[in-house]
């Protein structure tokens, strides 16, 4: 044991307010917080290497940020109840900790605080906290086991963001909200159960879960937000509910297993690239409450053989079907041409038919960039 300083680095560590043993080698330094200490300040031990293992008392109240960051031999942390917040990057980049209890004290967690712990394997979150930055957890690529509180009301921006060994994850009834990125590269999350009470999903929430089969999207979803399932290539369908009225764009991007889609009559406008190659989608249902079309929103669905374009729809993206080569009926209802954008049908099959109100043949023929494919425009039957 010892008192006054230890020097690391050219740097002087005051420890006054803290034991430490010091192994006799100096290789490995274990370090206790005295009674009556009531805070650890920013940079406290940051980059200190030596460190192996603290015990933080419960007169301690506040940990500032980057305290321990890039303390790469930290393997055991021992918070007692007493703190109320933990600031920015605090434990970031502690290579060694395998697993951390949060006090129920704590009501704040600043941004990035485990961020980079590669070992940290499980992790238990108290419904005190009411108030987390982002990326809480971020590239914690060990991390398997996560438990939140009952009370917990949002799961934060980035909270899991890349955490590849996370194969799902328990969330609360109490939850309203999920961030977004949230979960966004958690690779091997293969379900997830969202509460009947979540009301906003943030964009790319589920971006890049690789093995995701399937998600039951609540009721209380009014909007598909930007991304929120974009390279999901396992999932094979969703049920998008009654109620949502846009679907982002990106949305479902790069879903690669979808093989339908049906979009419910409360939807009235589709993002651009909502979803781009989707190379197994045969069959979609637009309703006839969607009155534009994004850019580039089915472009690449290459197993897309026919569509009907409601009379709603005024606007279609560009390239909204290029690329989708083995389409070949397009139904557009409208007897006014929507207003279409720039090589929307490029690289559709060579014999692809427009069909459209036999009133509006010559109408569509001559409108502007429909004009491209007056050969191909013919009379609804």
């Amino acid at each position: 044991m010892g008192s006054g300083y230890l020097t690391y680095h050219g740097v002087k560590k005051d420890y006054s307010v803290f034991k430490a043993s010091v192994d006799g080698s100096l290789t490995e330094v274990t370090a206790e917080m005295l009674d009556g200490a009531t805070k650890i300040y920013e940079y406290a031990f940051y980059e200190y290497s030596l460190l192996s293992s603290i015990s933080i008392p419960s007169s301690v109240t506040s940990i500032g940020n980057m305290a321990f960051y890039d303390c790469t031999s930290l393997a055991s942390v021992t918070i007692q109840s007493g703190v109320t917040s933990i600031g920015d990057y605090a434990f970031g980049s502690c290579t060694s900790l395998a697993s951390i209890t949060i006090p129920n004290s704590v009501t704040s967690i600043g941004r990035n605080v485990f961020s980079d712990c590669a070992s940290l394997t499980s992790v238990t979150i108290p419904s005190s906290v009411t108030s987390a930055g982002v990326n809480v957890f971020y590239d914690c690529t060990s991390l398997a086991s996560v438990t939140i509180s009952n009370g917990a009301t949002s799961i934060w921006n980035g909270a899991f963001y890349n955490c590849s060994a996370l194969t799902g994850i328990d969330i609360p009834s109490s939850v309203t909200s999920i961030g977004s990125s949230a979960f966004s590269g958690c690779s091997a999350l293969t379900g997830i159960d969202i509460p009947s009470g979540v009301t906003n999903i943030g964009n790319s929430a589920f971006y890049g879960c690789s093995a995701l089969t399937s998600i039951d999207i609540p009721s209380g979803i009014t909007s598909i937000e930007g991304g929120v399932f974009s390279n999901c290539t396992s999932l094979t369908s969703i049920d998008i509910p009654d109620g949502v009225t846009s679907i982002g764009n990106y949305a479902f991007s790069n879903c690669s297993k979808f093989t339908s889609i049906d979009i419910p009559s409360s939807v009235t406008s589709i993002g651009g690239q909502a979803f781009y190659k989707c190379s197994a989608l045969t069959s979609v249902n637009i309703p006839s409450s969607v009155t534009s079309l994004g850019e580039w929103v089915f472009n690449n669905c290459s197993a897309l053989t026919s569509i009907t374009i409601p009379s709603s729809v005024t606007s279609i993206g560009n390239w909204a079907f290029g690329n989708c080569n083995k389409l070949t009926s397009v139904t557009v209802e409208a007897t006014t041409p929507p207003t279409l954008g720039t090589t929307v049908f490029q690289g559709t099959h060579a014999n692809l038919v427009i069909y459209v109100p036999s009133e509006s043949v010559e109408a569509y023929k001559s409108a502007n960039r429909w004009s491209t494919y007056a050969s191909r425009i013919q009379a609804i039957t």
